[in-house]
């Protein structure tokens, strides 16, 4: 905008240094036709000429008011002194011219030549022409001085314009370098990262989400669902792991039981095989005492909280019905009766689980053959 504003300067100075031209070479050019036309009225004394000339006066007042109005635009004092000098030369020129007409009408036609071919009024004639001519130069000059300097203004100001264009694109490329990296760079090395941990079956890596809409938020929303995909297959190896070591624990635990010979034996074995089945749930393990009818602690492990004291049957409401449940201290799954047992001993989550040894379930010896046994895991 700077350089286009030095190129307006240089225009405007070329425009105003024609206008001054013209304008001065017309009034120049005028008062000359002027005095040819007096001249020719005093010698020839024609209507028309006089006629001539007044319409050529009335054209060179214009041009002398316009060139009034535009002398004052940018014009040093010396230009306008020459300036002002010329177009009063020209009015006295154009008054002698006025005087010599008036003459010949009162009939004086020597003063009428004495006028206008006398040596003041050629002496007049070339001062008019040095003082325009000397205008023209000078505004010459400061028109080149002007049209130099708004040059140099305006190589300055593109050079300075291109070196400014230099360093946007520089910003540009800085700024661009920064959104690739940002957006392009970064994640594509973080998914990458993701993508080789999870390679390695390390489902623990964090698999990123962003919020962009575009292939990279495409492929982390993928190598989300892969994660997850990996951690429910784990889970579920798991699971089937811990399943097959349960179901080991139970295969031997049925080959010890299928070998033991006494009930002692079959205690110890739910004694020892019941942590490993159940980790991190104590219970206790009663046994019904026939003479007493009573349900008495026979076995306990993982330290079970609670007393050991027996109960009857009755008041088991899992014995009763022969089969599993589930108390919590606060509520319970299903509405049913709560245990008078566990009610009696702590109020907190507990399952009672009958266990009754059917005839022909489990060979002992042959003096517990047919023998039924009742039991219940407390944990």
């Amino acid at each position: 905008m700077m350089a286009s504003s030095a190129d307006k300067e240089e225009r405007a100075a070329v425009r105003q240094s024609e206008v001054f031209d013209r304008l001065t070479d017309t009034v120049e050019q005028e008062t000359y036709a002027l005095t040819e036309l007096a001249r020719t009225y005093v010698v020839a004394r024609r209507p028309e000429d006089l006629t001539a000339w007044q319409a050529k006066k009335a054209q060179d007042e214009k041009n002398e008011a316009h060139l009034a109005r535009l002398h004052d635009q940018g014009a040093t004092l010396e230009e306008l002194d020459h300036l002002r000098l010329g177009m009063a030369l020209a009015h006295e020129l154009e008054d002698e011219q006025q005087q010599a007409i008036e003459a010949v009408t009162r009939g004086e036609n020597e003063r009428a030549m004495q006028l206008l071919f006398g040596v003041n009024y050629e002496r007049d004639l070339d001062k008019m022409d040095f003082q325009f001519a000397h205008f023209r130069g000078l505004l010459d000059r400061r028109t080149s001085a002007t049209i130099q300097t708004a040059t140099e203004a305006s190589m300055r100001l593109r050079t300075l314009s291109e070196i400014m264009v230099g360093l946007t694109a520089l910003l540009f490329l800085f700024v661009l370098g920064f959104i690739l990296k940002r957006r392009i760079l970064r994640p594509v090395v973080k998914l990458s990262d993701v993508v080789n941990r999870l390679a390695t079956q390390d489902y623990d890596v964090e698999a990123p989400l962003f919020q962009q809409v575009d292939e990279i938020g495409d492929m982390a929303q993928a190598i989300h669902v892969f994660r997850e995909n990996g951690l429910a297959r784990q889970r579920l190896e798991q699971e089937r792991d811990a399943d097959w070591a349960i179901r080991r624990l139970l295969s031997r635990m049925t080959q010890r039981l299928q070998g033991s010979e006494s009930r002692s034996d079959i205690i110890e074995l739910a004694r020892l095989f019941a942590p490993q089945i159940a980790p991190g749930l104590a219970g206790r393990l009663y046994v019904l005492d026939t003479r007493d009818n009573l349900m008495t602690c026979a076995a306990r492990w993982l330290d079970a909280t609670g007393g050991d004291s027996a109960f009857t049957p009755d008041e088991c409401w899992a014995l009763r019905r022969g089969r599993c449940t589930a108390r919590a201290a606060i509520w319970s799954i299903f509405p049913v009766s709560i245990c008078r047992m566990r009610s009696r001993q702590r109020p907190f989550a507990c399952r009672s689980s009958p266990r009754m040894k059917l005839s022909g379930c489990c060979r002992l010896k042959r003096s517990m053959k047919r023998k039924n046994r009742l039991t219940s895991i407390s944990n």
